[in-house]
């Protein structure tokens, strides 16, 4: 659990369009920041630009040498390996739609591994901002919070967690998603079910009230009815994950949970290598000279090592002659495992399944607490309703 006032020591970086801005922050210099054209700072920073594909091979604090390395200020690239974690940087300010693109749980733990705590924005992608959330970074939209961190004062934890629902507030006062379960499961957090009274439900709301997870201690499942807008957990029936994102999630928990710690229901656990399959064909011979390739391998290895130890199906590559994956994930959830009214859920899913739609977007948008959490939950945040 956080305190109620935390203080930040450390520089702030400044993303903006001049390049040349950038390189005097990375070799030491505080230049003064103004909001203006002059400093103009950068727009649409996408998550492939605070890290890119290739970067992804990496799933551990080696992520840490990597923050901005795809940055692109007007035609250059002013930011190198190691840079902005030498930089002494506690804070990371860019302009408006801060982290759009790709939803990868890599680009804000890059940050994280390289000591940014702080991400200011003039605005920032939802997803991008949850997965700061999961993993303790600090967002906010305040400019005014950069001065207190420049004086070294300290910052009341409220400023971030206002206008939260309780399961966000509870993720950041924790300093992140699986502190927050951790304390969930040993009773520490309770949560408030919804109190929403009977109304008429979409096939989608009523999948999701009978599965709600009201006290998980006394195993009370199921509230009347839910709305958009209400936050709980779930009983899930199907939890999958392929290598680019099952690596992380296993050193998370065995980090956080235990080396030793075992899932719950590993049954209900799937996994996949259907991502990187064909990698070795498909990388350049420069990135192969790199490293990259021996990299990349890593996470099959992992993510094998991980669903052999907790006993977890693994859908690996063909053999025997054969060259491919057994399985490709969204493809054989539906083929062979998903049933009607189940409440699916899996990283990285490049398209909508069908039965998975049934529980909402809401249900993935806490996604890795579904390989995570050593119970078979998952959080749910339904969609605020438009104010159009």
């Amino acid at each position: 659990m956080r305190e109620p006032n935390v203080r930040l020591e450390g520089r702030i970086l400044f993303l903006t369009e001049d390049p040349g801005f950038v390189r005097d922050q990375l070799a030491g210099k505080d230049p003064a920041w103004s909001p203006g054209e002059a400093n103009k700072l950068r727009d649409d920073i996408s998550t492939d630009e605070i890290t890119p594909a290739y970067i992804c091979y990496y799933y551990d604090e080696t992520l840490g040498e990597f923050p901005y390395l795809g940055l692109k200020c007007r035609e250059e690239f002013p930011i190198t390996r190691g840079s902005v974690k030498r930089g002494g940087f506690v804070a990371s300010v860019s302009g408006k739609r801060r982290g759009k693109g790709s939803s990868r749980e890599q680009s804000p733990y890059a940050e994280m591994c390289a000591g940014i705590k702080l991400v200011v924005a003039e605005s920032i992608e939802r997803i991008y901002r949850e997965n700061c959330q999961n993993l303790g970074v600090l967002t906010t939209t305040d400019f005014s919070i950069l001065d207190k961190v420049r004086r070294g004062e300290s910052i009341p934890l409220a400023v971030f967690t206002a206008g939260e629902g309780e399961i966000t507030r509870g993720i950041i006062e924790h300093g992140g998603l699986f502190n927050y379960n951790m304390a969930r499961l040993k009773g520490q957090v309770v949560l408030h079910p919804p109190q929403t009274a009977q109304r008429p439900m979409t096939l989608g709301e009523k999948i999701l009230a009978r599965r709600w997870v009201v006290d998980p201690a006394k195993g009370k499942i199921g509230v009347p009815a839910v709305k958009p807008g209400d936050e709980g957990f779930v009983l899930t029936d199907i939890r999958f994950s392929h290598e680019y994102v099952t690596p992380m999630a296993a050193i998370f928990f065995e980090q956080l949970v235990g080396k030793d710690a075992k899932v719950n229901d590993p049954g209900s656990i799937l996994m996949f290598r259907d991502h990187l399959t064909f990698l070795p064909e498909a990388m350049t011979p420069e990135r192969v000279k790199e490293g990259l390739l021996d990299v990349a391998l890593q996470l099959e290895k992992k993510q094998r090592e991980f669903a052999t130890a907790q006993g977890i199906k693994l859908y690996g590559e063909l053999r025997l002659g054969h060259h491919g994956s057994e399985a490709i994930c969204h493809s054989k959830i539906l083929e062979a495992h998903a049933l009607p009214g189940q409440v699916i859920i899996g990283s990285d899913c490049t398209r909508r399944m069908p039965v998975r739609s049934a529980a909402s977007r809401s249900v993935s948008e806490r996604r890795r607490s579904s390989i995570r959490g050593s119970r078979r939950t998952c959080a749910c945040r339904s969609p605020k309703p438009s104010k159009s």
